[in-house]
């Protein structure tokens, strides 16, 4: 089994589920939020949410956080809005969303040998042009890395020079804590499922909420 390691810079919004006026984001990449990039790189578009959930249920994901970055908020006014229970509103209504400038991440994304051989020509040829989040954060620099020989993406990122730490499907090496995100695909488009991630990594490390 083979880890696709990919790497972004830059601004980025990886929001958390919300509904709320206050669209916050989280400080490490969300798994939809990944899927989501991927799926743009494929070209696989909101009709296709299937193909999307099947890529979702082959890889494994881990995400380190090299570089928190400083937190922006920018305020905006949105018509057309989603309530809670799913439906669209009239009227307008105000939204403060939060960003994260110069943040730097890297994930790694462990899977048999033919979809990270699909992942990889993916994410060097992009179909849609990928961004971190928000249409208004492109990517500061390639998204691919390298491509290595590991079944763990926690492990693959530890090889790695950085030391921030590790959030992960999987437990990895020098594993301190769990946590329960709900950011997981489902069958069903927009909504998501809880699953426990694994944080690996030094203490007292360059992330600030662990």
């Amino acid at each position: 089994m083979k880890t696709l390691i990919l790497k972004t810079e830059g601004m980025s919004a990886y929001g958390l589920q919300t509904f709320d006026v206050h669209r916050r984001v989280n400080h490490f990449l969300t798994r939809s939020a990944v899927m989501g990039l991927l799926g743009s790189c494929m070209g696989i578009t909101r009709e296709r949410y299937e193909d999307l959930f099947s890529l979702s249920q082959q890889v494994k994901l881990a995400v380190q956080v090299n570089k928190v970055g400083e937190k922006i908020v920018d305020y905006h006014t949105v018509q057309g809005f989603r309530s809670p229970l799913g439906k669209i509103q009239k009227g307008t209504k105000p939204t403060y969303r939060e960003y994260y400038c110069d943040a730097e991440y890297s994930f790694a994304l462990s899977a048999e040998d033919a979809v990270i051989q699909q992942l990889e020509s993916a994410v060097k040829s992009p179909v849609f042009t990928p961004f971190q989040g928000r249409k208004t954060c492109p990517l500061m620099r390639p998204l691919f890395e390298k491509t290595v020989f590991e079944g763990n993406p926690a492990n693959a990122l530890c090889q790695m020079d950085s030391e921030g730490q590790i959030f992960s499907d999987m437990q990895g090496e020098n594993h301190f804590a769990t946590l329960q995100v709900r950011d997981l695909l489902t069958v069903q488009p927009r909504k998501y499922a809880i699953r426990t991630v694994y944080v690996s990594g030094k203490q007292g490390g360059n992330d600030e909420s662990a």
